[in-house]
C-alpha cells in the first residue's frame, strides 16, 4: 500500500475541500497484465483512491522512451528526490506499465504535479508489441508534457523508434463518428513535446555552424523534398508526424553524467556533486522548463482537470484500449462530464444547504430571508458552473435549478416553521392569565365584554412590542384572534349592560373583523407569493447571466488556443515553403484551412451552445411556487 507523507485538507473560495498530497514514493496506475494469454492493461484502484483526493488542477508530465535510457532519473529530479522511481542498473527494464507519483507542483501553487513514468519501449521481454504503442498512446492521451527520451543522437534510428507518434493515430480518435479533419485537430489535444537526448556528445554544429537545441532537433526533423521509396516515405513518416501534432517543441542535449561505471549504475545514490556539473546544469534547465511551460492538463471540452477527474480519464482509456484497441476522446468526454455534472449539483447542492444551515431563523421578514437565500444561491450557482461542462441542452444545470429550489421551499418551511414557533410562545406568555380566565367564566358578568376585549388588545399590544417573531408574526396573531371570535360572541351575549342594538352592532363589527382577517391574510399569501416569484427571476436572469459569461470566457479561451496552433501550422508551412517542399506544405495548408473553417463557426469556442432555450427552461421553474 502507498503512503504519503503529507496530506493537508483546507476549503477553497467556493468551500470545497482541497487536498495536498504528497506521496512517499512511486505507485503503479496502469498495470501490464495477461488474461487468457493475451496481454492487457488495466488501472490500479490503488492509485486510483490516491487521484480520487487530489481535488487540484493537475499538470501531468510524462516520460516515454526505449527502456535503460535513464527516464526514471529525470522524473526524480522533478518529483524534487534524489530517489523514487526505479532506476535499475541491469540490461533489464524496471519499470512496468505507468508508474504514477504526486508531488506538490514547485512553482504553481494550489496545482498538483503528476509525474507518469512509462515502461520502456522495445522490451524484448514483453512477448506483445502491440503494449509499446498503448503505453505510448495512454501517456499522449493523459499528458500536459511529454518527454522523449533518448540516448546518443537524433538520427534514423532515433526516429525509426518513434514509429508510435504516427501508431498511435489508429488508436486514438477525436470525435465518435469519422472525421476527415481529424489529423487537424490532433494538435489542439496532444500535449508539448520535449525531446531529451541521453549521453549527446557531439558538437552543436552545422555546415560549419553553431546551433542551439532546438534548432539541432528542427533540422533533425527536416523532411526529404521527393518521396520516391518506401524508403523516402519512411524516414518522412515519423517527422511529419512530429510537426503535424506536436507544435511546441523542445529539446534538451545531456552529456554524460559521470565516467564513473559504477556511479553510473547506482546514479539515485549519487551526490549532484559528484556529477558532470554540464549534467547537473542540464537537468535543472530540464526541470524549470517543464514547470514553466507544462500547463495544467485540459481537455477541449474541460479547461483544467483535478486529480480526480484524471483519474476517471486514465480508466475510461485504459479500459478503451485494453477492450477495443481504440481509445475515442470525445466518447470520454461524455462519459467524464455526465459522472462531473452529477456530481456538481450534488456539490453545489451540499453547498447552498450549508450555507443556509448558518442562516439564524426565524428571519425577521422573507425579504430577510430571500436576501440571505440569494447570497447562497449565488455561491452554489458559481461552484456548479465551475465544476460543469459538456451540459448538452444544460439538462444538469436545470436539474441542478430544480434542486435549488426544492431546497430553497425547504429552508421556507422551515423558517416558517420556526417563525410559529417563536410567535407561539409570545402568545402564550402574554396570555396565560386571560386563557385562564376564560374557563372560569371571568369573563361572563355585567360588563365582562369591555373587559375581555381590553384584555385581548393588551395581549396584541404586547405581543406586537416583542422583536424576533419572524415571517409568520402577522399570520399567528390574525389566527389568535379569530380563534377568540366565539368566545368574544358568547361573552357579547352574556353582558347585561348592553341593549340588543348594542349587542347586534359589537356581533357585525366582530364577524366584519374576521372576514377582514380572512382578507388580509389572503393578501399575504399574495405579496408572499410574489416575493417569492419575483425572487426565483432575479435567480434565473443571473444564471443566463454567468452562464453567458462562462461561455464567453469558454470562447475566448478556445479561440486564443486555435490561434496559437494556427500559427504554429503557419510557422511549419512556411519554414516548409523556404526549404521547398512544396507537397508536405500543402498537407500544412490544408490542415490550416479546416481549422479556420472550425473556428469561424457560430458555435466555435461555445462549450454549452444552447442559451435561450435554457433561459426559457430556467424562467419555467416559476410554476414551482404556485400555492
Amino acid at each position: 500500500m502507498a503512503s504519503l507523507s503529507g496530506q493537508a485538507h483546507k476549503r477553497n473560495a467556493h468551500g470545497e475541500l482541497i487536498s495536498t498530497i504528497k506521496m512517499k514514493a512511486p505507485v503503479c496506475l496502469i498495470k501490464n497484465t495477461v488474461e487468457d494469454g493475451k496481454a492487457k492493461l488495466v488501472v490500479n484502484p490503488e492509485a486510483i483512491t490516491i487521484l480520487s483526493k487530489i481535488h487540484q488542477p493537475v499538470v501531468v508530465v510524462s516520460i516515454v522512451g526505449l527502456y535503460r535510457t535513464g527516464k526514471s532519473y529525470l522524473m526524480n529530479k522533478l518529483a524534487g528526490a534524489q530517489k523514487g522511481f526505479s532506476l535499475g542498473a541491469t540490461v533489464q527494464s524496471k519499470t512496468k506499465g505507468i508508474w504514477m507519483w504526486c508531488v506538490p507542483h514547485p512553482t504553481n501553487t494550489n496545482h498538483t504535479l503528476v509525474l507518469l513514468d512509462t515502461e520502456g519501449l522495445g522490451d524484448v521481454e514483453k512477448g506483445d508489441s502491440r503494449n509499446d504503442v498503448w503505453i505510448f498512446s495512454l501517456a499522449v492521451l493523459l499528458s500536459s508534457a511529454l518527454v522523449y527520451n533518448s540516448k546518443g543522437t537524433i538520427d534514423q534510428d532515433a526516429m525509426d523508434k518513434l514509429k508510435f507518434v504516427w501508431e498511435i493515430t489508429e488508436l486514438i480518435k477525436v470525435k465518435t463518428e469519422d472525421n476527415e479533419d481529424e489529423e487537424a485537430e490532433f494538435s489542439s489535444h496532444f500535449p508539448i513535446f520535449i525531446w531529451a537526448v541521453r549521453d549527446f556528445h557531439l558538437a552543436l554544429n552545422i555546415d560549419g555552424k553553431q546551433v542551439s537545441e532546438d534548432e539541432y532537433l528542427e533540422n533533425a526533423l527536416k523532411l526529404k523534398d521527393s518521396v520516391k521509396t518506401t524508403k523516402d516515405e519512411a524516414y518522412n513518416r515519423p517527422r511529419e508526424c512530429i510537426r503535424m501534432y506536436f507544435g511546441k517543441r523542445k529539446c534538451f542535449l545531456f552529456p554524460f553524467p559521470t565516467i564513473s561505471e559504477k556511479h553510473l549504475q547506482k546514479l539515485e545514490e549519487v551526490d549532484d556533486n559528484e556529477l558532470n556539473d554540464n549534467f547537473v546544469a542540464q537537468s535543472k534547465k530540464f526541470c524549470d522548463y517543464i514547470f514553466q511551460n507544462a500547463e495544467v492538463k485540459g481537455l477541449k471540452e474541460v479547461l483544467t482537470l483535478t486529480g480526480a477527474q484524471l483519474g476517471d480519464l486514465a480508466t475510461i482509456y485504459t479500459e478503451a484500449i485494453s477492450s477495443s484497441n481504440v481509445a475515442c476522446m470525445e466518447d470520454a468526454v461524455i462519459s467524464l462530464a455526465d459522472k462531473e455534472n452529477k456530481v456538481a449539483i450534488q456539490k453545489a447542492a451540499q453547498l447552498y444547504e450549508e450555507r443556509m444551515k448558518e442562516v439564524t431563523l426565524p428571519t425577521e421578514t422573507l425579504d430577510n430571508f430571500l436576501g440571505k437565500s440569494q447570497k447562497c444561491e449565488a455561491e452554489a450557482r458559481a461552484l456548479f458552473l465551475k465544476k460543469s461542462f459538456k451540459d448538452k441542452d444544460q439538462k444538469f444545470l436545470i436539474q441542478f435549478m430544480e434542486h435549488l429550489v426544492n431546497k430553497k421551499q425547504e429552508f421556507i418551511a422551515k423558517n416558517e416553521k420556526k417563525s410559529r414557533e417563536v410567535c407561539w410562545a409570545i402568545i402564550r406568555k402574554h396570555s396565560a392569565d386571560f386563557e385562564k380566565a376564560l374557563p372560569a367564566r371571568k369573563y361572563m358578568e355585567r360588563g365582562g365584554y369591555a373587559k375581555f376585549k381590553k384584555d385581548l388588545k393588551a395581549i396584541e399590544d404586547k405581543y406586537n412590542k416583542e422583536r424576533g417573531k419572524g415571517v409568520k408574526a402577522e399570520e399567528v396573531l390574525q389566527e389568535y384572534m379569530k380563534s377568540k371570535k366565539d368566545a368574544e360572541i358568547n361573552i357579547l351575549k352574556e353582558d347585561n349592560s348592553l341593549s340588543q342594538k348594542e349587542k347586534d352592532e359589537e356581533e357585525a363589527k366582530t364577524r366584519k373583523k374576521c372576514e377582514e382577517m380572512e382578507k388580509k391574510m389572503q393578501e399575504l399569501e399574495e405579496v408572499k407569493q410574489k416575493l417569492m416569484v419575483e425572487a426565483q427571476n432575479n435567480c434565473n436572469e443571473e444564471t443566463v447571466k454567468k452562464l453567458t459569461e462562462k461561455m464567453e470566457e469558454e470562447r475566448h479561451f478556445m479561440a486564443v488556443k486555435m490561434e496559437k496552433i494556427i500559427n504554429d501550422k503557419e510557422k511549419e508551412r512556411e519554414l516548409l515553403l523556404q526549404q521547398g517542399l512544396e507537397r508536405q506544405a500543402r498537407m500544412f495548408h490544408e490542415q490550416i484551412a479546416d481549422l479556420k473553417k472550425q473556428r469561424d463557426t457560430p458555435d466555435f469556442g461555445v462549450l454549452n451552445p444552447v442559451i435561450r432555450p435554457i433561459a426559457a427552461g430556467i424562467r419555467g421553474f416559476l410554476g414551482l411556487f404556485e400555492p
